[in-house]
């Protein structure tokens, strides 16, 4: 007997939700030592969190565009996991780890010379200076950082995301007491302001590889699946059709992530307090759509498994499941935003410093203009998870750029500059292009499952025997 639709939507939502809650613990934590260095940062005056927060812009733009190349071997890993090829999984495993260590290089190269690129966007020179402090302690971590984002994605696509969760579990506390005592020099450490925020991330980013690495080699649940199998080994098709797929990614995280870059130096370049106000929002704003970023990767591994195990309607299911579970969580969690904007401004920043005042009023209003770019951009996240699992990475690309630079950026500057509205215009531009990437990406993903769907039943009513 078939179960009714919406019994099997409910059985999926369940589902996902398994895989969803520890992928949001794990996102969370990840936000929690971003809002970590913003808050030490803040804790150094509002001229310092403008300079950290530039630094820290650029680095994760630069950092993004390779964990939007990687990303695909979470969804080709759920694919080959769901048609239980587990040879296949391991391979995918070692050609993602060589790839990340080479994109690792350049990367720091880029973020060693970013000094140039602040100069040529008219930052002053106090900023530029805090900035690249942060920014050359932080870049020594930069291969860890991608070595773990491999494993996160592999052991997603396996549903084991027990040891991540236990990974961010020790970070925090880590980066949390490296953070006070290198910035302030608390228990000997010597006190290096910036520039130590920056080497507690990279310490927490090596140590958490080294245990991610030590748990794959020596846990058994983990060690029988081989991941790391003739390691050695490059295999150029697994290679290819990981940066085949994930070039698109890679287009679109530098699109997301350079364009609140740009959004930074355009705020620089009109008040020190506007840079310090885009940092407090956006910094926020982050955190909680990493209850996103959870319900987007169990879309893309779940849409993945069922593709994978020949079931179209299942993973519609699974996609719709994730879509209304991350909307109603999102307008929640939006909520304070829009009722205590200025309060939540405070926790950065000492409200009864004359000095701070402005940039606190600035980041209130921009709250409420965050409301509509948060809740748009949960949509986007859950509808650009799921043509990940589809292996319809393309489209994503070229929507996100029209939506992030033509609309946000561009247009953004347009109004903020030509007509005065500075950060307000910019950031309500920014509000709309995600607003009509979520629409676009949304029926883009209704359209390729009705179209498998379709397929499926064709090809189902093709093998009827003919009577």
């Amino acid at each position: 007997m078939s179960q009714s639709p919406t019994r099997s939507l409910w059985l999926e939502a369940n589902a996902s939700l398994r895989l969803a809650v520890p992928l949001m613990l794990i996102q969370l934590s990840e936000g929690a030592i971003n809002v970590v260095d913003t808050l030490m940062m803040g804790g150094l005056g509002t001229a310092t969190l403008a300079a950290g927060g530039l630094g820290a812009t650029a680095f994760w733009l630069l950092l993004s565009l390779c964990t939007g190349l990687l990303e695909m071997t979470g969804a080709i890993a759920a694919e080959a996991h769901g048609a239980q090829d587990h040879d296949r999984v391991s391979r995918i495993t070692i050609q993602g780890l060589w790839l990340s260590f080479s994109i690792a290089i350049p990367i720091m190269v880029l973020v060693w010379h970013l000094d140039i690129v602040f100069r040529l966007f008219g930052q002053q020179a106090s900023t530029i200076d805090g900035a690249m402090a942060y920014l050359q302690a932080i870049v020594w971590g930069v291969p860890a950082a991608l070595g773990v984002f491999v494993f996160k994605e592999i052991l997603t696509a396996l549903s084991r995301p027990g040891l991540l969760i236990l990974l961010m579990g020790l970070s925090i506390p880590l980066n949390i007491g490296l953070n006070y005592g290198l910035t302030y020099g608390k228990w000997g450490l010597p006190a290096l302001g910036l520039a130590g925020i920056g080497w507690a991330s990279t310490v927490v980013f090596w140590l958490s590889f080294g245990v991610a690495l030590l748990a794959l080699l020596a846990l058994p649940a983990l060690r029988q699946l081989r991941l790391l199998r003739r390691w050695w080994r490059c295999d150029r098709n697994i290679l290819a059709e990981i940066i085949h797929l994930g070039w698109p990614l890679c287009i679109d995280y530098g699109t997301e992530y350079g364009a609140l870059t740009a959004a930074a130096l355009l705020m620089g370049r009109w008040s020190t307090e506007l840079l310090a106000a885009h940092r407090i929002v956006i910094t926020t704003t982050e955190l909680l759509l990493m209850f996103s970023w959870g319900f987007a990767y169990a879309a893309a591994m779940g849409t993945g498994h069922k593709i994978g195990a020949g079931a179209p309607q299942a993973a519609r299911r699974v996609a719709y499941a994730n879509l209304l579970m991350n909307l109603l969580l999102v307008v929640v969690l939006a909520i304070p935003l829009w009722v205590w904007p200025q309060t939540i401004a405070g926790l950065y920043l000492d409200v009864n410093l004359p000095a701070n005042a402005e940039t606190v009023r600035m980041a209130a209003t921009l709250f409420k203009i965050g409301v509509v770019f948060q809740i748009a951009q949960g949509i986007r996240l859950i509808s650009a998870g799921t043509l990940q699992g589809l292996k319809d990475t393309h489209l994503l690309a070229t929507v996100d750029v029209l939506a992030h630079w033509g609309i946000g950026i561009v247009l953004g500057y347009g109004v903020g500059e030509l007509l005065g509205w500075q950060a307000v215009g910019l950031w309500w531009c920014l509000a709309l292009g995600q607003l009509v990437a979520a629409v676009v990406l949304t029926r883009r993903f209704q359209q390729l499952i009705a179209t498998r769907i379709f397929n499926k039943s064709l090809l189902k009513s093709k093998k009827q025997p003919v009577n």
